[in-house]
């Protein structure tokens, strides 16, 4: 039994958003991206940025008549985002009085 190209696309996308997130966690590119979002244990690098983007190209590319590439793009950016926010949610900062 093999999988959807867009069910493939969001294991992809899900290992990339996770691995992109824990090295923002342990050495951010920019000091933007270890700021925490005010009320929570996340930081900025939490945020699903590369799977808001890949959802724009799967966008892009179904208006533009690519619907398989557009398949697979959402794919990739679901995986992106739940990989991001599930990773900022297993290693969250301390609690702001505890910093």
């Amino acid at each position: 039994m093999t999988m959807s190209p867009f069910w493939t696309a969001a294991v992809v996308g899900l290992g990339a958003g996770v691995l992109v997130t824990r090295r923002a966690h342990r050495a951010p590119s920019s000091p933007v991206w270890a700021r925490r979002l005010p009320g929570t244990r996340l930081r900025t690098a939490d945020l699903p940025v590369g799977g808001t983007l890949a959802l724009l190209a799967a966008g892009l590319l179904d208006r533009a008549g690519l619907h398989a590439a557009a398949v697979a793009a959402a794919g990739l950016a679901l995986g992106a985002a739940v990989g991001a926010v599930g990773t900022g949610l297993a290693e969250p900062l301390p609690w702001a009085g505890h910093v």
